[in-house]
């Protein structure tokens, strides 16, 4: 039997992204196992059980493998934070939820210098195009849920972002071992961990515009 040509088109879609959504699988769990360094596309290949040339098709160098997982990550948090905030939890919802999407925090915190300084223009600015729409998604949630005009919002949305860039890069510092830091400075240490510092952060940002009952 000959199937049509937009039904060989929708089998060869649907076979494409079975095929990306096992490589990103196997990526996340050599990054369970082995680290970010421990990463070879060698090694994700092998995970994946694909050749490294069908690898080539989807994704040309580690990092670009790490953007598509970062994006990923992202839409899971965007989601989540549409799904669960309103006018009295935005602020609580907004500095608990990017700890919890798994590698979520420890790309953000290697996106800029690490990942998207060795990634190609041209899948580079397609994922850019993703981020910039779910930013622009969690700017309209943030006037919908405290009435703060569209431009406030999408100023408090990327000041959001770029607040938790920075908590997530000192969360690789708070990481480390604390066994040799002296007592004095362990708190320093300490208060500098995504899950301390970023909702301290949210809450500064986001105050002004959700009603004093969410600020509690």
């Amino acid at each position: 039997m000959v199937l049509p040509a937009n039904r060989k088109r929708a089998r060869s879609d649907s076979e494409k992204e079975a095929r990306r959504g096992a490589i990103l699988d196997a990526a996340r769990r050599l990054i369970d196992q082995d680290g970010f360094d421990g990463v070879t596309m060698s090694a994700v290949a092998k995970e994946a059980a694909v050749s490294k040339g069908t690898l080539y098709l989807y994704v040309h160098t580690k990092e670009e493998l790490f953007l598509a997982l970062f994006v990923e990550a992202m839409e899971q948090v965007v989601c989540r934070i549409e799904a669960e905030a309103t006018s009295v939890t935005l602020i609580e919802v907004m500095g608990r939820v990017p700890a919890e999407v798994p590698l979520f925090v420890p790309l953000l915190a290697r996106l800029v210098a690490v990942i998207e300084a060795n990634v190609p223009d041209e899948p580079l600015f397609a994922e850019k195009r993703r981020m910039h729409t779910m930013g622009a998604r969690v700017a309209r949630l943030i006037s919908n849920v405290t009435g703060a005009p569209e431009d406030l919002a999408r100023d408090a949305s990327k000041a959001l972002m770029l607040t938790m860039q920075g908590a997530a890069q000192f969360d690789i510092a708070a990481r480390r071992d604390l066994s040799g830091v002296p007592d004095d400075l362990r708190p320093a240490f300490e208060g500098q961990e995504f899950s301390c510092s970023f909702p301290l952060a949210a809450r500064l940002i986001l105050s002004g515009l959700t009603p004093s009952s969410a600020v509690n």
